[in-house]
């Protein structure tokens, strides 16, 4: 299929009459990139390089995956019948395949030459030009072109501006300072002064602050205006870029609320527990590591990291919790789905504890024990135990995030079930 529509959209270039149907048909030549097209659009280009479409040609041309697009473009750059925007789109081809050989070097200049001589009106064929020779480090060549160019006003404004720019570029502390000397007499052409402060306004450094602050304290109305909007314009973006900046921070360690809400109902049933004549001291222990929770997890390495010191917080509890008291006969009652080599653990017993002190919870410690096997599942090894983990994210609905990837969503969901369950302990033993 696609040799036969090729095939026909040769066909077609040769036999359209509009020259819309022939840039149509040029573009999707581009698009697909086929080499067979080289020479149909060459032969196609000869027979209409005095139209105003001649250059659609070459641009179509450029994106043929070929090596002899670079021999036609020889060939047209070469041609002195060739018109000075043809030539431009020959000096891109030749920019883009990298091509900075002697004849691409003399297509430039001859090109420059045309430029200056016709004083051409037309700035995109200047950048097209000097890129070439910028590209083959030839700008010092032609330092006196650039600034006749810049200081005749019969080029066009953007013109002068750029090759300023360039020229600025060849020395610049050396040039700056060029300018910087012959201020005084620079702003007696308030034309040149503009374009001089419109080209630093965008440019940082050393010199350039000199520069800029001789424009704020002696330079023209105009020239002085142009200066201070860039100065407001780089307070503005630096204004921007610090908030996003903050934004970044606050994002990085969006945490922050969660973990200081968990240190607080800790606080407070630790008081709680003190004040308790049945209980007389705190159930959670001084717990630094909570301090790594502040940071969002935004990789799924973090969030493990995340989930395994979390484990170690829910984890660390007053030792004295097992001396609840109870019978293994009541454990079983209390816990009949456990297995009894697991009655000790932590959060076991601090629900027996608190069950043996005839305060009222569940045996889930209100989602406590459900988000301590979920963080254990999460931080060790998720993949050995995949159906478990998608089950208990199913109950917790973060399934959607875990397979959306969304980590700091799971995070926060997990530090916001850690509040929820620390709440229901509070509000059963205050």
């Amino acid at each position: 299929m696609p040799v036969e529509y090729n095939s026909m959209l040769i066909a077609k270039l040769y036999a359209s009459s509009e020259d819309d149907d022939v840039i149509e048909v040029l573009d999707e030549i581009g698009k697909i990139g086929d080499p067979i097209f080289v020479y149909p659009v060459y032969q196609a280009y000869k027979n209409n390089k005095t139209k105003y479409i001649s250059h659609y040609f070459i641009l179509a041309l450029s994106k043929l995956n070929s090596s002899d697009v670079i021999k036609i473009a020889f060939e047209i750059g070469e041609n002195q019948e060739t018109s000075t925007t043809d030539i431009v789109y020959v000096l891109d081809i030749l920019c883009d395949k990298k091509v900075y050989e002697p004849r691409a070097v003399k297509i430039a200049l001859s090109s420059l030459s045309l430029f200056i001589n016709n004083f051409d009106d037309n700035e995109y064929h200047l950048y097209s030009i000097i890129s070439l020779l910028k590209n083959a480090g030839l700008l010092n060549q032609i330092e006196k072109d650039l600034l006749l160019i810049f200081n005749n006003k019969r080029f066009n404004k953007k013109s002068r501006a750029y090759v300023f720019g360039k020229w600025l570029e060849m020395e610049p502390k050396k040039n700056l300072q060029v300018v910087i000397d012959d201020f005084e007499e620079i702003k007696e052409d308030s034309e040149k002064e503009i374009l001089i402060a419109k080209v630093i306004s965008t440019w940082t450094g050393t010199k350039i602050e000199e520069l800029k602050k001789i424009i704020e304290e002696n330079g023209g109305a105009q020239a002085r205006l142009i200066i201070k909007k860039s100065r407001e314009e780089d307070a503005e973006k630096n204004k921007k870029a610090n908030i996003e900046k903050q934004q970044i921070v606050q994002k990085s360690y969006s945490n922050a609320d969660l973990v200081e809400e968990i240190y607080s109902l800790k606080s407070k049933i630790n008081i709680a527990t003190t004040s308790n004549g049945l209980i007389g001291f705190s159930i959670f222990p001084p717990n630094g590591e909570l301090i790594l929770q502040l940071k969002a997890a935004n990789d799924n390495a973090t969030l493990m990291k995340a989930c395994i010191d979390l484990r170690e917080v829910i984890q660390n509890l007053d030792g004295r919790l097992e001396n609840h008291g109870l019978g293994i006969d009541e454990i079983k009652k209390l816990l009949p789905d456990t297995a009894e080599e697991h009655f000790n653990k932590s959060i076991n017993k601090l629900f027996l504890f608190l069950c043996a002190k005839k305060i009222q919870v569940d045996s889930g410690l209100f989602g406590l024990r459900q988000l301590n096997q979920l963080a254990g599942l999460l931080g060790a090894h998720p993949t050995s135990e995949k159906d478990n983990l998608i089950e208990k994210l199913k109950i917790a609905k973060l399934d959607k995030a875990y397979n959306e990837e969304d980590w700091t969503m799971i995070h926060r969901s997990l530090l916001k079930q850690y509040v929820a369950a620390l709440s229901g302990i509070f509000e059963a033993i205050k």
